[in-house]
This record gives C-alpha cells, sequence and structure tokens, in this order.
C-alpha cells in the first residue's frame, strides 16, 4: 500500500523558537545563488544547528518547532530542502512570507500548533497526518489533534506546490492553443 503524500511516519527532530531562515534552516548563499534543486539543497538543511541532519534524516521524519519557525527573510531555498528530505513540518506558528513558501515548496505542514514542542523529544517516533492533524507520538504515547490546513491548500501541497500546478496551467494554456488553431 503506498503511503499517502500528507502522511508521515519517522523520527522527530525537534527545534526551539525563532529558527531563521537565513543561518539556521539554511545557509544564507543557497538563496543568493538562487539554488531551487532540492537534492542539491537537502544536503545543507539545519548545516549549522543540526550538521549530522542531512546525513540522518530519512523520508517520513517530521520537524517540529516552536513559535515563529522560519522567520527572517521569506527564501524559499530552506523550505525547498525539507521538501527534498521528504520531512513534513509541525510548528507554533510560521510568519506569513515562509508559510506562502512553504506551500509553493509543496512541504507538508501544521503551521499552528501551541504547545507542540512539549509534547515530543528529539529523537522519538511519531507520525501525523497533515489532513486532519491528528499527531502522535509512538514512544509517549501521546495523541494530539491541531487545526489542519484548509483541503485547498492541502491539494495544493499534495500535487507539490506551485512547479507542478504552474505547469499544469501551461499545458492547458497549450492544449487551448492547439485546439483553437486547429
Amino acid at each position: 500500500m503506498a503511503k499517502h503524500p500528507l502522511m508521515r511516519h519517522g523520527r522527530a527532530w525537534v527545534f526551539g523558537d525563532n529558527i531563521a531562515i537565513d543561518g539556521d534552516l539554511m545557509a544564507l548563499e543557497w538563496a543568493l545563488k538562487r539554488e531551487t534543486d532540492p537534492v542539491v539543497l537537502r544536503q545543507h538543511v539545519f548545516e549549522t544547528l543540526a550538521p549530522h541532519f542531512s546525513k540522518d534524516v530519512k523520508a517520513g521524519d517530521v520537524v517540529f518547532a516552536g513559535r515563529r519557525f522560519a522567520q527572517g527573510n521569506p527564501h524559499i531555498q530552506g523550505l525547498i530542502g525539507l521538501v527534498g528530505c521528504g520531512v513534513g513540518i509541525v510548528v507554533e506558528s510560521i510568519p506569513i512570507g515562509s508559510f506562502r513558501n512553504a506551500l509553493c515548496a509543496g512541504l507538508p505542514m501544521l503551521p499552528r500548533c501551541p504547545g507542540i514542542t512539549g509534547l515530543v523529544t528529539d529523537a522519538d517516533e511519531v507520525s501525523v497526518d497533515f489532513r486532519t492533524g491528528h499527531v502522535m507520538n509512538h514512544t509517549t504515547g501521546i495523541e494530539k489533534e491541531y487545526e489542519p490546513l484548509p483541503d485547498r491548500l492541502l491539494a495544493y501541497i499534495e500535487v507539490g506546490g506551485w512547479g507542478p500546478i504552474f505547469q499544469r496551467r501551461l499545458d492547458e494554456v497549450g492544449m487551448l492553443r492547439t485546439s483553437a488553431e486547429a
């Protein structure tokens, strides 16, 4: 049975409040280089905060963080890097620019989860259903429900974010031109 793209089951990676988009999540140099390849960027996620992250993270793991996750200049590279890792994020809050970039990147997320960092410890076994907002800490047995994103935003994430949607629109326009020319 194939896993649903809005489900994650794996290790918890726990970070605190005020994780900066530049420097903490990813070095600013990748934004300045305008790098957008998830395979390249995944190797540089949390290099300063957790140097072993890119080597140890597995698809299905979940990043948990406190308030103002991905604060600062809303560069998308760190969020694309998280998508490249195959993780989702569960955070107490995220600034609007980074929230929009996470949507554009297609990053599964629960963006309003007060007290979440008190319910998980680094390396706990967890599962998150981003469709329903259900968070399960299998290590401690604690379960919690949070408000999921609206269905229209979940659909956006499920298809992979802005890139695949833009390509679909281009294909549709091309099909319209082709049929109009016929």
